[in-house]
């Protein structure tokens, strides 16, 4: 069995929290549009905001919580990123009339980043919900790199 699907130990209040874990990249999100007036791409880099500081206190000091805490500070650090990566795409386009067609691929682009964040977050809460961790794919496990979060710890029962 893979360790996605490993039901992790934990009340109902407990993963509760730590299904809001993941939706706390929503939070700057909806500050950013309202500080900023209108959704700008360069704002994601607030993204990771929420989990860092918000998602911190919900996880405590439980594994299972900082397992949820680890996976959507990746998840956001890895919107954050693409959606930098689609806005320099769009700035090019916008400045070079000569590559038009990036813009379309631009916006195609911004559609399924903002159709990804979505609907992964909506995922990795209701599996939280159920005591379940996910991994959204192409995510950067940029904090599990930087803390050795896969090599260092044992192994649960059952777990390949």
């Amino acid at each position: 069995m893979s360790r996605n699907h490993l039901v992790r130990p934990g009340t109902t209040g407990q993963r509760l929290r730590d299904a809001a874990i993941h939706l706390t990249p929503i939070v700057p999100a909806i500050a950013a549009v309202a500080v900023i007036g209108r959704p700008e791409l360069w704002a994601a880099v607030f993204l990771p905001l929420g989990p860092l500081a918000i998602g911190r206190l919900l996880a405590g000091n439980r594994e299972a919580g900082h397992d949820h805490w680890v996976r959507s500070v990746d998840f956001s650090i890895s919107i954050a990123a693409y959606a930098l990566c689609v806005y320099g795409l769009l700035q090019t386009a916008v400045r070079f009339e000569a590559v038009g067609v990036l813009v379309a691929v631009g916006i195609l682009l911004l559609v399924l980043l903002l159709l990804n964040w979505l609907l992964f977050t909506v995922v990795a809460a209701n599996r939280a919900r159920y005591g379940e961790l996910f991994d959204p794919p192409l995510v950067m496990p940029l904090c599990r790199w930087l803390q050795g979060h896969n090599s260092s710890r044992p192994r649960l029962k059952g777990e390949f």
